[in-house]
């Protein structure tokens, strides 16, 4: 029995007068599909969740880390997916965080290889549910959306006093 593959994305989001905006990746998928996709990759033994997923952004996007916050975890999913190139069945838990990220939104540089086309756009929320292919990304990025509002409305509330 292999053991599941654990991975770390970060769902990364800046605010643009009042309104959230996301990092979306455009690469190829194993299927051959050209995607839309959060930073990401698998967790080293040696790091927790939270760190891999800070490595993972700062290393395809090349985002300071300084300017990198993690606000909170998303969920996790539990996927099992069919890799054609491989011919295996792949057990994979995947672990989004919401991270904001304060830095220039134009200083990203998508890392070069052979999966991503080097192409990235900061979305809207209506723009990533109408460019993600995947139902269960685009409810990660739903919940992304309601914890931004749900932070947004205590950071308010905080400053009042």
């Amino acid at each position: 029995m292999v053991d599941k593959i654990q991975s770390a994305w970060g769902i990364v989001y800046y605010i643009d007068n009042d309104t959230p905006k996301y990092l979306l990746i455009k690469r190829h998928a194993l299927s051959k599909k050209v995607e839309r996709i959060a930073p990401k990759w698998k967790i080293n033994p040696w790091e927790t969740k939270e760190q891999a997923a800070m490595r993972e952004v700062s290393e395809e996007t090349w985002l300071d880390a300084q300017h990198l916050q993690i606000k909170d975890k998303i969920d996790t999913l539990s996927l099992q997916l069919y890799n054609n190139q491989w011919e295996l069945w792949i057990d994979k838990d995947i672990t989004f965080f919401l991270m904001h990220y304060t830095g220039d939104r134009d200083n990203v540089t998508i890392q070069k290889n052979e999966w991503f086309l080097w192409m990235y756009k900061w979305a809207t929320i209506r723009e990533v549910i109408g460019l993600v292919l995947y139902k269960d990304l685009r409810e990660i990025y739903r919940t992304a959306h309601n914890k931004i509002s749900t932070i947004a409305v205590k950071d308010k509330f905080l400053e009042s006093f």
